[in-house]
């Protein structure tokens, strides 16, 4: 029951938190196959819990061990399908439990269930893959040494943020080719461990394929700032809020390969044209999204937002409390960016629900058709002041662009020229 309550109110809750989801290729999935799906790993759990809150059948995932804290906290995470695993970290007395995981997962993969596996072994708050550990081989070849399993898979699948310690930002989701394991039966009744070091590789392979990957770490911070830029550039729709496509992360995968590929010498250059036009936007109090967006300042737009604006006050008023708390939550007790997004997520989505549980007794004690219509359009009037509030601030980020003289205007629109034809 906690499973699917998560399951679904994640629906839900993910179209809130990411501004738009790109979900693409679902359909690679093989049928008829158990599957472990191999996810990259750049967020605390976001990863791991939004793929199977996507997806139709039910997915049992791995998480690290030492979140399993107490007997009430594990009733909890196994509930959710969660199971842990131990890392040399937790020590050696919680090594030796793996064992009895991994006999569980094999058992389960036997019985036809499906994994979800964090395929590198650790979280980073980077836009690059890590090494793929040897685990995710291991198991599936366990499995079909102990209980003669031959319809297994293993599906790599890509996560990739615009930004994921952001509240409304994209999340990109982009399955890849499946890796089937009977195509290694050859290989492995040769020599089992270089069964599993072959799928390892071809794993690392193919999730390189899907995650936007920032070869050289000197160049995070400029490709990040470039992104941006792009991104400014680019118009979407709001709804759907989920869609099939990778037309962003198309952009952006092939964007960031082609960085990595260019000289030492022309990636200083781009970085110097980009400090310049940094430099400039901020001496003149504006930022790029106000540059590209211009046109968002104008009669009509600026009419919506004044008189949008009521609207807008009750649906915060009204929305504002659990997620507030939420964020406060994540701003004061999360020390590591990989588990802000995550706590923020989390508490925000548990806290929504109990607020709106509490609307709802006071609903039925006031017990007017009124009050329980007020109490059904809260969460409505909340999204339209999210989506408001996304406006706005596009809106004011033009309008702080707008009000500088031509002069101004013309030396930023130079200098964005000048960065952009270098790219």
């Amino acid at each position: 029951m906690l499973y699917y309550l998560v399951k679904y109110s994640s629906k839900i809750g993910f179209r809130v938190f990411f501004r738009k989801i790109y979900f693409h290729n679902e359909g690679k999935v093989p049928k008829g196959k158990t599957v472990i799906f191999a996810v990259n790993h750049p967020t605390a759990f976001i990863d791991p819990v939004i793929v199977p809150s996507l997806m139709g059948p039910i997915v049992h995932f791995v998480v690290r061990g030492d979140i399993f804290v107490g007997k009430f906290v594990l009733m909890i995470l196994r509930s959710l399908k969660m199971y842990p695993i131990f890392r040399f970290r937790d020590g050696f007395s919680e090594i030796r439990r793996n064992q009895e995981l991994m006999d569980g997962l094999q058992k389960m993969l036997a019985d036809g269930k499906h994994i979800l596996i964090l395929a590198e072994g650790q979280t980073k708050h980077e836009k690059r893959l890590r090494p793929v550990q040897k685990g995710t081989a291991r198991l599936a070849f366990d499995t079909i040494e102990k209980h003669g399993t031959s319809d297994l898979a293993v599906m790599p699948v890509g996560v990739n943020y615009t930004d994921s310690d952001q509240f409304r930002s994209r999340v990109m989701i982009e399955f890849g080719e499946p890796l089937i394991l009977s195509d290694y039966d050859d290989v492995r009744a040769e020599n089992p461990r270089k069964a599993v070091k072959r799928l390892t590789d071809d794993l690392q392979r193919e999730l390189r394929k899907l995650v936007i990957h920032v070869e050289d770490e000197a160049d995070d911070k400029l490709a990040n700032g470039l992104l941006d830029i792009q991104r400014n550039d680019r118009r979407e729709t709001i709804f759907p809020l989920l869609t099939p496509t990778n037309e962003l992360w198309r952009q952006e995968y092939h964007w960031v390969e082609s960085l990595n590929a260019r000289s030492n010498e022309e990636k200083e250059q781009l970085k110097m044209l980009h400090d310049s036009y940094e430099t400039i936007l901020q001496s003149r109090g504006v930022d790029d999204l106000g540059v590209a967006r211009a046109d968002t300042y104008r009669p009509t737009n600026s009419l919506f937002i004044l008189l949008g604006w009521p609207l807008y006050a009750i649906g915060y008023l009204l929305n504002v409390l659990p997620l507030a708390m939420a964020k406060r939550l994540a701003d004061q007790k999360v020390k590591k960016i990989e588990f802000h997004s995550s706590v923020r997520y989390g508490a925000g989505l548990v806290g929504y629900l109990f607020y709106w549980l509490i609307l709802m007794v006071v609903a039925a004690i006031i017990g007017t058709k009124w009050a329980w219509l007020a109490w059904l359009s809260i969460p409505f009037l909340g999204f339209y002041a999210l989506l408001y509030r996304d406006f706005l601030l596009e809106w004011q980020a033009a309008a702080r662009f707008a009000r500088l003289t031509p002069n101004e205007k013309n030396d930023i629109f130079e200098a964005r020229k000048a960065m952009k034809s270098a790219l």
